[in-house]
C-alpha cells in the first residue's frame, strides 16, 4: 500500500499459490471488486506447471466482469473482475498480480496472512508507504516479528512479514475467528471519504463523525408527516407503546432495498427521500425511524452493527470504518432499552432475532459513539415448546394436534411461514416436520407479543402408517418430530469449543392407542448431562396411553478443546435416545 496522498493510494498485490488437488480449485480463482473509489489499473498473470514452465498467461481482457449487485440492490456501483483457470492435472502454479487506485484513506485493507485453515503459507510481505509526517494507529496480532521501518525525509515504510505458516485442521464447532490470527489493521488518524474528511482516535470521535458528517440535517419529515407521527401517538400514554405504533407505520409504508452507491456505502438518504418514495436501506430506514420517533420527542440511537448469525463484535480497541454492515436503532427507554430492525416489514417490536444479538456496536450520536451490546437470547428463554396429542389407529395411522410456541432466537424457527399463501405453509411445513404420508389438515400461526414475542403454531395432523403393526404388537418411536443429529469427531483438538447460540426444546407427546392394550410400557426417566446441556427423557404408559417427554437444553459459550470430547459423547447419546423404538403389546398378544 502506498498513500501518496488522502486521496491517492495506490495497492498493488502478487500473489503465487501452488494447487495440489481438485480441493483447492478455489484459491485459483482470483476476485476483484472496485467501484467509484477503487479503480483497477493494470491485472495480469500466469500458470506454471510442476517444473515450473509457463504453460498459460492472462490479461485483463481475459477476465469477465460483471455488477456485484446482490439482488437486493436498487442502487449500487459496485462491480467486479474475476478469472478462474481451466486446469485439470495437478500440481500448478498461478501467479497474478494487480493494482487498484484508491480514491480515500478510510478503508485500508487488513493484513491477515493465515486467514484461510486449508492454505499454507512460505512467505506472506505487507509494506505500507506513507508520508513522513502521517500519524497512523497501527494494531497487529500474533505476528512472528515486528514491523521493519524505514524512515527518511521523503516517507516511511513498514514491513511485515510471515513465513512458514502450517495449514490448519478445520475444526466442528470452533470459535467464530481463529484465536491465533495474525493480522495488522491501519487507519490514518486523519482521513479523507468522498470529499469528507475527519480525524478519529478512538469510537467515540468515530461516532462523532458519523453523525455530524453523515447524519445530521438528513432528518427532515415534510408537516403532514410530522402531524401524522403526533396523531398516532397521541393515541398513547406511554412512550413505549408510541414508539411501537409508529414502528409499525413505518413498516407498512416502508420496504427495503439496498443503495451501495458511491458514499450511500455509508451515508442514508434523507427521511424526507424515504417518506416520498417509500424505499430506503438499512440506513436509510433507521434514520426516518429516528426521525419519526424525534418528531414526538422521543430520543433513540443510529447504531453501527456486524450483522449475521455468527456474533461478530466490533473490535472495540480498535475504531475503524472496516466492522460493521448493516445499522439498528435503539431505543433507550428507561430501564427498558429496545432495539429495532428496520429493514423487515414483518419484524415484531423490540425483536433483533440471531441476525444482530448479542454483540457490540457503535451508537452514533452528537456527544459522540458510544459501544453498546445489543441483548442476548439465553438458551432457557430460546424455547420451542412443542405439544402434541396422537389418537393411534388399528392400522398405526396417527390423528392428532401439534401446538408448539417459538419464543427468543427460536422465535424465527417457522416465522416466515406465517406470512406464505396456505398452499406455500403446507410445502413448507414438510419440509420443517420432514415425516413420510404426513398431512395437515388445518394450519393456523399467530403472533402474542405480550411475552416475548411468541409464534404460535397450531396444526391439525395425520400421518399414514407411522405405528407398524406387526402381528399382535406395535413399534412405536415416539420421537416424531425432534431427533439430534450426531456431530463429527474431534480427535486431538486443537481449538477451544465455540457454541454460538444456546436453545432448549421441549417435546411432550400422548399417544392413545385404539385398540386394547396388555400391560404397561417399563417406565424409562433418563438424564445425560455435561457441560454443554442436558438431556431429559421420560416415558410412560397408562391404560390406553403413551406419555413421552423430552428437554434438550445446550449451553452457548466457549469451553477448552478437551471439553469436545465430552459434548461429542454426550451428543451421541442424545441423538441415540431420540431414535429408540419400542414394541407395544396388545391385548391379544400372548
Amino acid at each position: 500500500i502506498d498513500m501518496k496522498n488522502d486521496n491517492n493510494i495506490t495497492e498493488t498485490v502478487t500473489r503465487a499459490i501452488t494447487v495440489l488437488n481438485k480441493s483447492g480449485e478455489d484459491y485459483a480463482q482470483l476476485t476483484v471488486y472496485y467501484d467509484k473509489s477503487k479503480t483497477i489499473k493494470d491485472i495480469k498473470g500466469a500458470v506454471y506447471n510442476e517444473f515450473g514452465s509457463q504453460i498459460h498467461k492472462f490479461g485483463q481482457r481475459d477476465f469477465k466482469d460483471y455488477s456485484a449487485t446482490d439482488g437486493v440492490s436498487m442502487y449500487a456501483d459496485l462491480r467486479v473482475k474475476h478469472y478462474a483457470p481451466s486446469m485439470t492435472t495437478y500440481p500448478y502454479t498461478i501467479v497474478y498480480t494487480y493494482e487498484i487506485k484508491h480514491g480515500q484513506n478510510l478503508f485500508i485493507p487488513y493484513w491477515y496472512p493465515n486467514r484461510n485453515s486449508d492454505l499454507a503459507v512460505e512467505k506472506s510481505t505487507y509494506q505500507f508507504s506513507c508520508k513522513p509526517n502521517l500519524n497512523l494507529r497501527i494494531k497487529t496480532e500474533n505476528l512472528q516479528q515486528d514491523a521493519e521501518i524505514v524512515s527518511n525525509d521523503k516517507g516511511k515504510t513498514y514491513t511485515w512479514t510471515a513465513a512458514n505458516l502450517n495449514a490448519r485442521k478445520i475444526e466442528p464447532f470452533s470459535p467464530i475467528e481463529n484465536p491465533n490470527k495474525m493480522v495488522v489493521k491501519i487507519v490514518p488518524e486523519s482521513f479523507q471519504y468522498f470529499k469528507r474528511t475527519g480525524t478519529v482516535n478512538t469510537w467515540k470521535d468515530f461516532g462523532k463523525w458519523v453523525h455530524d458528517e453523515l447524519l445530521k440535517g438528513k432528518q427532515d419529515l415534510p408537516v403532514e408527516t410530522i402531524a401524522k407521527a403526533k396523531q398516532i401517538a397521541s393515541q398513547y400514554a406511554n412512550p413505549k407503546d408510541q414508539a411501537k405504533a409508529l414502528y409499525e407505520y413505518m413498516q407498512n409504508k416502508t420496504r427495503y432495498v439496498s443503495i451501495q452507491v458511491g458514499i450511500g456505502g455509508l451515508e442514508p438518504f434523507p427521511a424526507s427521500y424515504v417518506d416520498k418514495l417509500g424505499y430506503g436501506d438499512c440506513k436509510a430506514l433507521v434514520n426516518y425511524m429516528q426521525a419519526l420517533l424525534q418528531a414526538v420527542d422521543i430520543p433513540s440511537l443510529y447504531c453501527v452493527v456486524e450483522a449475521g448469525s455468527s456474533k461478530v463484535s466490533l473490535d472495540e480497541s480498535f475504531a475503524n470504518a472496516v466492522d460493521g454492515n448493516h445499522i439498528i436503532l435503539c431505543i433507550p427507554f428507561e430501564n427498558d432499552t429496545t432495539w429495532l430492525e428496520c429493514t423487515s416489514n414483518k419484524s415484531p417490536f423490540g425483536y433483533l432475532g440471531d441476525f444482530t444479538d448479542d454483540r457490540l456496536v457503535l451508537a452514533c450520536t452528537e456527544e459522540g459513539g458510544k459501544v453498546l451490546r445489543t441483548p442476548a437470547y439465553p438458551s432457557e428463554e430460546s424455547l420451542q415448546k412443542r405439544k402434541t396429542t396422537f389418537q393411534v389407529s388399528k392400522e398405526g395411522n396417527l390423528n392428532g394436534t401439534l401446538q408448539t410456541s417459538f419464543t427468543g432466537s427460536q422465535f424465527e424457527n417457522h416465522f416466515s411461514n406465517l406470512y406464505n399463501s396456505l398452499p406455500d405453509q403446507n410445502k413448507q411445513l414438510k419440509k420443517y416436520y420432514d415425516i413420510n404420508n404426513i398431512v395437515f389438515n388445518k394450519i393456523d400461526y399467530k403472533v402474542n407479543q405480550a411475552d416475548g414475542p411468541v409464534l404460535e403454531e397450531n396444526l391439525d395432523v395425520h400421518i399414514r402408517n407411522y405405528v407398524v403393526k406387526n402381528g399382535n404388537n406395535y413399534i412405536l418411536t415416539p420421537n416424531i418430530f425432534n431427533t439430534q443429529r450426531n456431530i463429527p469427531e474431534s480427535r486431538n483438538r486443537i481449538n477451544p469449543l465455540y457454541i454460538n447460540r444456546g436453545y432448549t426444546d421441549i417435546d411432550e407427546t400422548e399417544f392413545v392407542f385404539e385398540e386394547k392394550l396388555r400391560g404397561i410400557l417399563v417406565p424409562v426417566d433418563e438424564t445425560v448431562e455435561c457441560a454443554m446441556g442436558k438431556y431429559e427423557l421420560k416415558i410412560s404408559s397408562d391404560g390406553q396411553n403413551v406419555k413421552y417427554y423430552r428437554k434438550l437444553a445446550i449451553k452457548d459459550g466457549t469451553y477448552p478443546p478437551e471439553a469436545y470430547q465430552a459434548y461429542f459423547d454426550f451428543i451421541t447419546k442424545v441423538a441415540a435416545h431420540d431414535r429408540i423404538r419400542y414394541t407395544i403389546h396388545t391385548a391379544e398378544a400372548n
